[in-house]
């Protein structure tokens, strides 16, 4: 492993542990690193040096991996399978170097840090109903389970916004008048951003203070109409000549109709549509993606990946997957071993293609990844959950996942 430039050189030290913190503010905890779970925000607001985020990376420093179920899991089995985690991608980039917290170069031991990566999630507000999604980030959730009385299952409650967000919005910007500055990544995320007042209100308040040290990420789903995507867009070229750069990260997992069963609310047209006004229309900002690999997802990518190579001939692309891991029945590493080895194959086929030259450590993550779900044992209680969970959907929805996932319908314990 290449960690020359990280202070720290004991396994399993993670940059992302020291350096990055997700923030979600109407649900008032954090997390450090994006994969793991939030925890309640202390009350003097140091979201970045929790409890639990203090005693992991004291767990690190003696060499062990946090084993508490709050989502280094992640990392610690994808390495176990030979795969290149989360950790292991940001520690062999030396790019990296520059989110190094600077307490670490004095003292390489310090647990207490100021970040250098900071994501937010305002609130819930999303216009979409993603399968493996929930009312703590989709407010089209809250609306079909306050319909179908299902609001115990995610342990919310009430649903309105929280009569102290209001508060932490404001020590939210008390914080950024501190710390906004020393930020070399700052993502914004949902719900949905282009439907978010403080989406832009944040936006307006990082052009009044200017840091050509940072990159701005905004993640979306692309499922607003056109005209508001193109007003969003306006205000989000201007955010580009105040920081070093700005990608909109557009959120899809698959093509076709199993994308729009998936993420309930997507539409094909409406997505195309306003990624091609990005991809030609604004010069200032880059396109991304973001790619949910899940149970579902897997037999419908190749079709995406075959539109991002033809997107490609207008302008770059960069691809991430996100291995989906909770809820654990649409984590594909319950589904028997060789499930999807067909599609992995053929994926692996058109990685090359996507990326000709290069991106070998994002070549190698994705075949990690592939590694690491084909080779777990199924889990057959769980696949009847997903099918029952499906069923129960279609029953709200009007639809069909028989027909739009015919292989899983044809997955039963015959296969085990």
């Amino acid at each position: 492993m290449n960690q020359r430039y990280f202070p720290i050189k004991q396994d399993p030290a993670c940059l992302l542990k020291w350096s990055q913190v997700s923030l979600y503010l109407w649900e008032n905890n954090s997390s450090s690193c994006h994969r793991n779970i939030g925890m309640k925000i202390p009350d003097d607001f140091d979201f970045n040096n929790t409890p639990i985020t203090l005693e992991h990376r004291r767990k690190m420093l003696s060499g062990q991996w946090p084993s508490d179920g709050q989502g280094c899991e992640h990392c610690r089995d994808q390495e176990a399978y030979g795969g290149v985690s989360d950790r292991l991608q940001h520690l062999n980039n030396e790019e990296n170097q520059r989110y190094v917290p600077q307490e670490l170069y004095s003292d390489a031991t310090q647990t207490r840090v100021k970040p250098t990566q900071l994501s937010v999630h305002f609130n819930n507000r999303c216009n979409l109903k993603c399968l493996y999604c929930g009312p703590n980030l989709s407010s089209s959730w809250v609306k079909e389970n306050l319909k179908h009385d299902e609001n115990k299952d995610y342990g919310i409650d009430p649903w309105e916004l929280d009569a102290t967000y209001k508060q932490r919005l404001e020590k939210f910007y008390s914080w950024m008048e501190e710390n906004y500055s020393s930020l070399k990544a700052f993502d914004i995320l949902g719900g949905e951003p282009f439907i978010q007042t403080e989406c832009f209100d944040c936006i307006d308040w990082m052009i009044a203070h200017p840091n050509l040290e940072c990159d701005v990420e905004i993640y979306s789903n692309l499922q607003v109409k056109p005209e508001l995507f193109k007003r969003g867009m306006q205000k989000i070229r201007k955010l580009a000549s105040t920081v070093r750069e700005v990608i909109i990260v557009g959120s899809v997992d698959c093509y076709g109709p199993a994308s729009e069963y998936i993420r309930h609310g997507h539409d094909w047209a409406t997505f195309e549509e306003n990624w091609l006004y990005l991809l030609n229309e604004c010069p200032e900002v880059k396109p991304n993606m973001n790619w949910t690999v899940s149970t579902l997802s897997i037999p419908y990518t190749a079709d995406l990946v075959k539109k991002v190579i033809e997107w490609k001939k207008v302008r770059y692309v960069s691809v991430n997957y996100n291995k989906c891991v909770d809820p654990d029945i649409f984590d594909p590493h319950i589904m028997p071993p060789g499930t999807y080895k067909k599609y992995f194959d053929e994926l692996l086929e058109l990685n090359e293609k996507m990326y000709k030259e290069g991106n070998e450590g994002y070549k190698q993550y994705v075949r990690g990844i592939f590694n690491e779900i084909d080779a777990s044992p199924a889990q057959p209680d769980k696949i009847q959950k997903l099918k029952d969970r499906l069923s129960l959907l279609d029953s709200r929805r009007s639809t069909d996942w028989r027909k739009t996932f015919p292989w899983l319908n044809d997955i039963s314990s015959s296969n085990f």
